[in-house]
């Protein structure tokens, strides 16, 4: 004895027309959720700060090896940054001045090891420039407010040529910078 299914009394037609306004349904229901729609931080929100955002300000530098950085680099008058870290922070974009050199980047601060990473040129003459870049992470706590310690650890790298090119400076140096 064989018995049909009710299932198979629906028209397939019908199926086919229930199965759009369904799927619309639960795509609309999962779009705030993150799962319709994944990776976009909530839109405008992605660039608010709720918690240790107050990283600007003056930072002074310290190199782990503060040895010249050799005769290339001291002929084309580069060398380790004497002055210090200037850091302005508008939501997620970081400005920053470092001995005459401006740098911009970003600061991730929904990121758990807040990473801040900026980068920059200087023209030394019309056809001369040299390239500098900051790697680095604020630690831990971050900073609640401006006269908060902060502590950012990093890299720092400049890099600068020559105007025939012939010589090449490349300076690469961990630092921890304090405020």
């Amino acid at each position: 004895m064989h018995t049909e299914s009710p299932r198979s009394t629906r028209s397939p037609k019908a199926v086919t027309f229930l199965r759009i306004p369904v799927l619309l349904a639960v795509g609309m229901m999962t779009m705030g959720s993150g799962m319709g729609n994944p990776g976009c931080g909530g839109g405008s929100n992605y660039s608010v700060c709720e918690s240790g955002c107050a990283i600007g300000g003056t930072y002074t530098l310290q190199f782990a090896d503060t040895s010249p950085p050799g005769e290339v680099c001291e002929t084309l008058g580069l060398g380790l940054p004497t002055g210090p870290l200037e850091l302005t922070r508008s939501g997620r974009t970081v400005s920053a001045g470092l001995d005459g050199m401006k740098l911009s980047g970003d600061y991730d601060f929904h990121d758990a090891d807040r990473p801040l990473t900026l980068y920059g040129t200087k023209s030394v003459t019309s056809t001369r420039t040299y390239s500098g870049s900051i790697k680095s992470a604020v630690a831990t706590p971050a900073p609640e407010t401006e006269t908060d310690t902060s502590v950012i650890t990093g890299e720092y790298e400049l890099i600068g040529t020559s105007e025939d090119n012939s010589l090449r400076c490349h300076i690469k140096r961990n630092f921890t910078a304090t405020r």
